[in-house]
């Protein structure tokens, strides 16, 4: 009976063996230590195979036959190397991962290419920051902005680097999960440089994202997903144009990804919950607000009942609905009878400290110059001592419960982070849900 039990566990093990494919090879500096494959779902990361390091550097890691994609191999000193899971066997020879010039892939393995074209755009987008740097002062100083003919030669030079990169993925088979991947990885890169240093591309950034397929499964596998989407958000946000232009971009975004993933309902709620928490944390309440109306008015969408709810305050605080009544500390905020700024905010809250410095400046403008707006505080604090420290010499009428998120007006409005704002008109008609003091201050001098 033993002897039948170690045959089936020899069998077992024999088993998985023959239905995974592995990555070996010499990492000589690492030697002892603990390595790790790690894999990607969308959103999430696991574990594809550990192992260690034996004396010599040696190691052998063996990870589902099934899994096709991109890992990360990474060693017990925090190092970490980007794979491609794209071939049976995979064997690299090296020192140590940082030293990433030094490790040997077999030639022509993909991995093998996939190294040569991260080296090559890493040295080509140096390159590229030199010569646009020179450009920028061969434009702009006296006398080089005499050299026609040098300026003319910069250009070509660098209208040449931007040709090679597409060239060098073109240089992949154009089916290859390589191809793909690294045209997306490609745009990763690039998204945060045109905001900071190369602003003409916004426009390009945008129509590649509007034109990629999100429900292509090598997404799945590719540790990109979170990356491109919010990526390219933080890109609108910084694009250098007024709120309102930004808003609506990343309105026209959103209604892209949602008609993209329509036919995908899980992954759809998986994106739009991910993105929703994305919004609120940037406080792009409007943005928010859009995504979820477009959500919850097609009923073709079976969200869960989780993003549903997240999203239904969305759907009762649409701007022009009327706004829940609060019964303040000296009569309602309907009795108030003026546009009024609604702020839920709290003394152990850094941005609200911030926030109310901001707030009193603007007050007391708004006073001086006669703006027809009052200001109602809904403190969610639970400590009398703290609320009165922070907030007992305000100008505006504070109101508070100390019963911290169980108050009344804040599940009325269905607050779930501070501060939060809303711009009420005399009748509570809500007119906006600013995301900050600054967003504010420019509706109330446009409007008030």
């Amino acid at each position: 009976m033993k002897q039948l039990f170690t045959t089936l566990i020899i069998a077992i093990v024999a088993l998985q063996y023959l239905t995974a494919q592995s990555v070996s090879g010499t990492l000589t500096q690492h030697a002892g230590q603990v390595i790790t494959l790690t894999g990607f779902d969308y959103y999430q990361t696991y574990e594809l195979a550990k192992g260690t390091i034996d004396t010599a550097g040696n190691f052998t890691l063996a990870y589902p036959k099934n899994y096709q994609g991109m890992a990360v191999l990474n060693t017990q000193d925090k190092s970490s190397l980007v794979l491609a899971l794209t071939e049976s066997d995979i064997h690299l020879d090296g020192t140590h991962i940082r030293q990433a010039e030094r490790i040997q892939f077999k030639k022509g393995s993909q991995n093998h290419q996939f190294t040569n074209l991260v080296n090559g755009y890493s040295q080509r987008n140096q390159a590229y920051k030199a010569w646009r740097y020179l450009q920028g002062k061969y434009k702009s100083q006296e006398p080089l902005n005499q050299q026609v003919e040098v300026l003319k030669n910069i250009e070509q030079e660098l209208h040449r680097i931007e040709k090679r990169d597409e060239e060098a993925i073109n240089t992949l088979p154009a089916n290859s999960y390589l191809n793909w991947f690294v045209s997306k990885r490609k745009l990763v890169n690039d998204m945060p440089q045109s905001v900071h240093n190369y602003i003409e591309r916004i426009p390009q950034n945008i129509q590649q994202f509007r034109t990629i397929n999100f429900t292509n499964t090598n997404f799945k596998t590719s540790g990109l997903f979170q990356q491109l989407i919010e990526g390219h958000y933080m890109l609108l946000e910084n694009m250098g144009q007024p709120l309102d232009t930004v808003y609506k971009e990343m309105n026209t975004s959103t209604n892209y990804l949602i008609n993209n993933l329509r036919a995908n309902n899980s992954l759809l709620n998986t994106v739009s919950g991910k993105l929703f928490k994305y919004f609120e944390k940037r406080s792009l309440i409007s943005v928010a607000a859009h995504l979820a109306n477009k959500l919850l008015s097609e009923k073709q969408f079976i969200l869960n009942d989780s993003l549903a709810n997240s999203m239904q305050k969305y759907v009762a605080l649409k701007v022009g609905n009327l706004a829940p009544d609060i019964q303040l500390s000296k009569g309602k905020l309907s009795d108030i009878n003026k546009p009024v700024l609604l702020v839920f905010g709290a003394s152990w809250c850094p941005h609200c400290a911030t926030e109310k410095i901001a707030l009193l400046k603007e007050y007391n403008k708004w006073q001086k110059n006669k703006t027809n707006i009052e200001v109602v505080y809904v403190s969610l604090d639970t400590d009398k001592q703290a609320y009165d420290a922070a907030f007992k010499n305000t100008p505006w009428q504070n109101y508070y419960d100390f019963k911290g998120w169980d108050t009344e007006a804040a599940k009325d409005y269905f607050i779930n982070g501070t501060p939060t704002y809303v711009l009420l008109d005399k009748d509570l008609k809500i007119l906006v849900h600013p995301n900050s003091i600054l967003h504010v201050n420019a509706w109330v001098t446009q409007n008030l």
